[in-house]
């Protein structure tokens, strides 16, 4: 991410909204030390002034903590918050991780997602161009896994959406769901995404995110990434 003004510009957006939103729904308690990040990988929230914990399952020589995130290491109700940037559509037992957060998580605790939306545009690139799967037909919400980076980027439109009664039926009880809203737009296209860079330059890109941000719903259709929460009750 260093040297590309764009990517840095993308997850420092990210990052900044996850924040946001956590200390909203947490009413600012949400202390950094009881902050886990799950799939931190090279824990770029630290690049974005973030100071929480940092997991993955893999070790990258830049965590604080290693595990699954369907096994969570952590004392029954001993944690704030836990971020996923990225991760969600990556968990292939999604209501075991959901099990778990609400196990560790103290009442009022939050689970702060950033996923890829499922508007217009963002449908057609990851189903057609994007090297990650893109399943909404699936009948299940699960997914075998013999890599961390396996996953269906459809996963959060399955769950919010198409299933959205059977996703209150199993955790409205534990959890209030809250959506916040999709963010980045074509920038994120034009840029070639986050493993491929195309020859636009970064300044302009960055410029560009600028300028969707500060539009409305109307540029929703075109956007890539959503945010939203689980708080638990």
């Amino acid at each position: 991410m260093k040297g590309d003004e764009y990517l840095a510009a993308m997850y420092a957006l990210a990052y900044r909204r996850l924040h946001e939103v956590i200390e909203g729904a947490s009413s600012g308690r949400a202390a950094a030390d009881r902050t886990v990040e799950i799939g931190s990988g090279l824990a770029l929230a630290a690049d974005s002034g973030q100071r929480w914990l940092h997991s993955d399952v893999r070790d990258t020589g830049a965590l604080d903590i290693r595990h699954a995130a369907e096994r969570l290491p952590y004392t029954d109700n001993s944690l704030d918050a836990l971020v996923l940037k990225d991760t969600w559509h990556h968990i292939p037992d999604i209501t075991a991780f959901v099990e778990e957060a609400h196990r560790v998580l103290r009442p009022g605790g939050v689970v702060a997602v950033f996923d890829p939306y499922w508007g217009l545009l963002a449908r057609f690139v990851y189903r057609f161009l994007h090297q990650e799967r893109w399943d909404a037909h699936t009948t299940t919400w699960g997914f075998s896994s013999s890599d961390p980076w396996d996953s269906n980027q459809a996963l959060s439109y399955l769950m919010l959406r198409r299933d959205r009664r059977e996703f209150d039926r199993r955790f409205a009880h534990k959890f209030v769901m809250a959506e916040h809203g999709a963010l980045i737009g074509p920038s994120f296209l034009l840029s070639g995404g986050v493993s491929r860079r195309t020859p636009v330059s970064g300044s302009f890109l960055h410029r560009l995110l600028d300028w969707e941000e500060r539009q409305g719903r109307w540029l929703d259709h075109l956007r890539f990434f959503h945010v939203f929460t689980l708080v638990k009750t």
